[in-house]
């Protein structure tokens, strides 16, 4: 009966080692095919960085070469400062308005702070702050000349000018770490 069944474990044991073969591959192509994928994501991210820089950029350039004459040229960078005050002077004088009005119809202090300084009012002023010194402060603290960008002239064809994304020469490949699993 013994002799019957060996035969069978044999086979059975030279197939075993296939099967697992065959997950670890699986499994090893997906690992794969995520690490594409969140290369691509990144890689996509980079050149959504630099192309906002390069915008940026060819705006302050555009911004540069306009030349009005000096009252012109004063008028059109009053404008957002102009606007800006206007809004916040309005702010000051509605909210100022409220806590007056509330005080002299006997609300307390806490009362009236709660009403004019609310949920609202505070998302508004953070958004704003935001607004104005947010990205100074990331441009302080992140020094974005570590992307590989090389700024390139574009000669116009037409009515169209601009500047385009040279990539760099390519690295070589990071190796994976070893004890992986996946160093083989």
């Amino acid at each position: 009966m013994l002799a019957l069944l060996m035969p069978f474990l044999g086979i059975i044991g030279s197939v075993i080692p296939s099967i697992v073969r065959i997950f670890e591959k699986k499994q090893e192509y997906a690992h794969d095919a995520e690490m594409a994928k969140i290369q691509a994501t990144a890689q996509f991210d980079i050149e959504t960085v630099k192309a906002a820089a390069i915008e940026r950029q060819a705006i302050y350039d555009h911004d540069k070469s306009l030349d009005g004459g000096k009252f012109i040229n004063a008028l059109r960078a009053s404008i957002r400062p102009v606007v800006t005050y206007s809004f916040f002077f309005l702010f000051v004088a509605v909210k100022w308005s409220a806590a007056y009005i509330m005080i002299k119809q006997g609300a307390s202090i806490p009362d009236m702070l709660k009403a004019v300084w609310d949920a609202d009012t505070m998302a508004l002023f953070s958004t704003i702050m935001g607004f104005w010194f947010g990205s100074r402060v990331m441009e302080k603290h992140i020094d974005l000349n570590f992307l590989p960008i090389k700024k390139v002239d574009v000669k116009p064809t037409g009515t169209t000018t601009g500047t385009k994304i040279v990539k760099p020469a390519p690295s070589s490949k990071p190796k994976k770490p070893a004890g992986t699993g996946r160093d083989k």
